[in-house]
């Protein structure tokens, strides 16, 4: 992959942020709906709605032969990660909720965490995943074998 810079960083950042805005909007929406009216079906399309800007993100990747920034997977794992909270909190607290909304909402969010898992298991591979979300690693002063040292800095 090839680092980006100057305007084709820039270009890239500008439609990862539409992609993203448009398809969060549209899923915020929707999931509205769902929750005002009942209706499950918009919850599904919802998560439809969430797995296609996903997608639309993965394209923008291979057209700019980049990768997802460790940014990128930080605050996507924050919004999984509060969305979850969310879902346990109505699950607990909602009168009503898990009767009518804990199946649909449930198997949305599995769905959405088993896309994009797969996606970057099958993309990058297991040890890859694990190294771009362990920060911890980097914040080590003590010295690395030289061996770690090499096939960190021919990632950067």
């Amino acid at each position: 992959m090839e680092p980006s810079s100057g305007h084709r960083a820039t270009d890239r950042h500008a439609l990862v942020m539409a992609i993203w805005l448009t398809g969060g909007f549209l899923a915020v929406v929707l999931v509205h709906l769902a929750l005002s009216t009942g209706q499950s079906v918009a919850l599904y399309a919802a998560g439809g709605t969430v797995l296609a800007a996903f997608v639309g993100h993965i394209v923008t990747n291979a057209v700019y032969r980049t990768a997802f920034t460790r940014r990128e997977l930080t605050l996507a794992l924050v919004l999984y990660a509060m969305a979850l909270v969310a879902f346990a909190l109505a699950t607990l607290l909602e009168p009503g909720f898990k009767e009518a909304y804990f199946l649909p909402l449930g198997l949305v969010l599995v769905g959405v965490g088993a896309a994009v898992l797969f996606y970057m298991i099958t993309h990058y591979g297991m040890r890859d995943v694990f190294e771009s979300f362990n920060v911890v690693r980097d914040a080590n002063v003590r010295e690395r074998s030289d061996l770690v040292q090499k096939r960190w800095r021919s990632r950067q």
